[in-house]
């Protein structure tokens, strides 16, 4: 079977072709979705790397936006908490590595369609892949089964997680709420590098506070470097606090 015809991946062979179907099922029922379009699916699992003029970062975009709604509705329903705890619970759940968990727990890395080398180098392992996969996969059930579905599936896969999910602040949620303290701008991120090849890049972020360069940071992924960057900020801010 050919991987690609004169350009459209977007059918049900090419999503089976890699995966087989009763992966291709066994993804569909822990969504808690069946397909009545597999393209949209199959055009989901589709990573960039993979020789194909169609892939998933176009869903992935549309994908962000919707898990946002369907976990603030969810949250909103879920309690009393006020403005900033919700945010700061949303950030918690929607976050790269919360989503490369929830991919994982669904088998969604075997499912993908990439590179053979890339595969080979653990493509289909790495939290940006998966995280981006999630997002692409959830905006095809809302494009097939419209924001009923895409809200029923995020309640399957983030239930547990919504329950549970606590206020704490990760590096950058402390930083932004320590700027809004100070009545300053949030903090700005630059991407100042890559390196690496494709598989394994890393990301170089420069971090600016009221338009002074506070720190830098690096990572697997730009929220990765962006947290570490944040984290670098935090650290030198209290000194400076602690010095002045």
């Amino acid at each position: 079977m050919k991987k690609d015809g004169p350009g459209l991946l977007h059918n049900r062979a090419a999503a089976i072709f890699h995966a087989g179907e009763d992966a291709v099922r066994g993804l569909q029922e822990s969504l808690g979705h069946r397909f009545a379009d597999l393209s949209l699916l199959a055009c989901a699992l589709t990573h960039p790397s993979f020789p194909s003029r169609a892939n998933n970062q176009r869903l992935e975009f549309l994908g962000d936006a919707v898990l946002q709604l369907c976990v603030s509705e969810l949250l909103y329903g879920g309690g009393n908490d006020k403005e900033g705890r919700l945010t700061f619970k949303r950030q918690r759940l929607v976050c790269e590595e919360a989503l490369a968990d929830v991919a994982r727990g669904i088998g969604l890395g075997p499912c993908l369609l990439m590179e053979d080398s890339f595969r080979a180098q653990g493509g289909d392992a790495q939290d940006s892949v998966l995280a981006d996969a999630m997002e692409a996969v959830l905006a095809a059930v809302y494009l097939d089964g419209e924001l009923l579905s895409a809200r029923e599936a995020v309640r399957k896969l983030w239930g547990d997680r919504i329950s549970s999910a606590e206020p704490n602040l990760d590096p950058k949620g402390a930083l932004q709420a320590w700027a809004a303290g100070k009545g300053l701008p949030e903090p700005e991120y630059r991407l100042t590098g890559e390196e690496g090849p494709p598989h394994a890049r890393t990301f170089s972020i420069t971090l600016c506070l009221d338009g002074r360069e506070i720190s830098r940071g690096q990572g697997k992924s730009k929220k990765l470097a962006q947290q570490d960057a944040a984290r670098a900020a935090l650290k030198t801010l209290e000194e400076e606090q602690r010095e002045g």
